[in-house]
């Protein structure tokens, strides 16, 4: 979203290197119920599927009650391909081709290139001892435009799901320390962004768990998360999103029979921006939640409460452009006092998310949510969202990934839009071997808005290799 004088323009999904099925940047609820960005249908990414690790709204596969297998420990000792000493290693290198007909997300004035994305991904896991582990996830990539190269990356980009987490029990009480930092340059995953090409940020989150598994049936987790947003370069819009959050969360559940859980999620967050232009604030995040295994093939996660945002203040966001107006000081003051936003949203909150794997060679996956995000030129904003994804393994060495999704949002403040967005996608998978992978994805996206300039669509098509040492 970019401001014009008097009006709001917003919206945005581009292209990042990722995981093709997920959501990365923004976890869904930032974990605990502060913010959580959409990025429409997930990344087109050179790698295989990923299904397994991340949703689409950003949610764990669901494991109600249970440990990992057998099974599911041999696959997971199975994916590291060496090991130096008591450290196991997983190293992969891709390299990508994209060709995009509208990198800007503009109506007007589309651009048009080819991009190329190599990338680099490895992650370590160090068990210390039967109970402690040490493990590090490290995805690197970079973005070189051919025709636009003033968009290039400034630095190597950081994927969101590059993080350090230390495991160790004391007692009956599994704490997690752990740390998660990106840099992202992309615009895709902010569902208030358009008529723009990169949105340079660093984000980091880092945060302590203890989950107290208090007898069999009765567990209790607690924590602590702060984030940080930093964007990179003088742009005052950009600017005004610099922000920390500080989370305390408590998560009680009850193991009802193998098969159902049910909790608590309860957390309050404090919300500190950095510009005196923008009114800090707090969240609420409370209601219950139930997890279900309704069959070995189906699992549903259902969770709805009561979300509140509220600010300590107006937020002006429209300064910098009343600045230049050369405004007297009272004009520039009734101006500023009819574009401020001192919305504060209450309402309620739901996420749901049904999968199921009916087979060896088909897997699916349902995702619905109702949030209150915080804002980019508004205080917050409500935002609907509903994404079906899928994976067909049709032939021994090839897979096939649809993904659609539709989301729809509306922003705070008298300058407040409505919009939506939907998006199809398509990815085929090729397995020359356990290690070398070809990609070819497609996505076309087609945002609409009451803010006319705010309409685009884009092509995007993309073909990868990926190598698995």
């Amino acid at each position: 979203m970019r401001k014009s004088y008097g009006y709001i323009c917003i919206t945005a999904v581009a292209f990042s290197v990722g995981s093709i099925c997920s959501v990365q940047a923004q976890e869904f609820f930032r974990d605990y119920g502060t913010s959580r960005s959409s990025g429409g249908i997930g990344l087109v990414t050179p790698s295989d599927y990923s299904y397994q690790d991340t949703s689409p709204s950003g949610l764990q596969p669901l494991r109600p009650g249970q440990d990992l297998t057998t099974a599911e420990q041999t696959e997971e000792a199975d994916k590291y391909n060496f090991a130096v000493g008591p450290v196991r290693f997983e190293f992969a290198v891709g390299f990508g081709i994209e060709f995009n007909d509208n990198i800007n997300l503009a109506k007007t004035g589309r651009e048009s290139d080819i991009i190329l994305r190599p990338s680099m991904d490895v992650e370590a896991t160090w068990r210390l001892s039967d109970l402690n582990t040490l493990h590090i996830n490290l995805g690197l990539s970079y973005a070189v435009y051919l025709d636009h190269s003033e968009f290039n990356s400034r630095a190597p980009l950081i994927s969101p799901n590059s993080d350090v987490a230390l495991t160790f029990y004391t007692g009956p009480v599994k704490w997690t320390v752990r740390d998660r930092i990106s840099y992202q340059e992309d615009a895709y995953d902010l569902a208030v962004l358009s008529n723009t090409t990169v949105y340079r940020r660093w984000e980091n989150q880092a945060g302590l768990d203890a989950d107290w598994a208090i007898n069999q049936k009765l567990d209790v987790t607690v924590g602590y998360d702060h984030y940080n947003l930093w964007t990179v370069g003088n742009d005052p819009v950009f600017n005004l999103q610099d922000r920390s959050i500080d989370t305390i969360f408590i998560k009680p559940s009850v193991q009802v029979n193998p098969a159902v859980k049910v909790g608590l999620n309860a957390s309050y967050s404090f919300i500190n921006f950095v510009s005196p232009d923008r009114a800090d604030g707090d969240g609420i995040l409370v209601g219950p939640f139930i997890d279900w295994q309704i069959s070995d093939v189906t699992n549903v996660h259902l969770e709805g409460g009561y979300q509140q945002l509220k600010f300590d203040g107006a937020s002006n966001f429209s300064n910098a452009e009343i600045a230049e107006l050369g405004l007297s000081a009272a004009d520039a003051a009734a101006v500023q006092s009819i574009l401020a936003d001192n919305s504060n949203s209450n309402s309620y909150y739901i996420k749901f998310e049904i999968d199921n794997k009916p087979s060896d060679v088909f897997q699916h996956r349902l995702t619905f949510s109702k949030t209150a995000e915080v804002g980019f030129e508004s205080d917050f904003y409500n935002l609907y969202h509903v994404e079906y994804n899928a994976s067909w393994k049709c032939l021994p060495h090839t897979e096939i990934g649809p993904s659609i999704f539709y989301e729809y949002y509306t922003t705070s403040g008298t300058a407040g839009e409505t919009g939506y967005r939907v998006g199809a996608a398509l990815g085929i998978r090729y397995h020359f071997s356990n290690s070398l992978t070809l990609g070819l994805d497609y996505r076309y996206l087609l945002k609409n808005s009451n803010i006319e300039t705010d309409d685009y669509y884009q092509n995007l098509v993309f073909l990868s290799l990926y190598y698995k040492f």
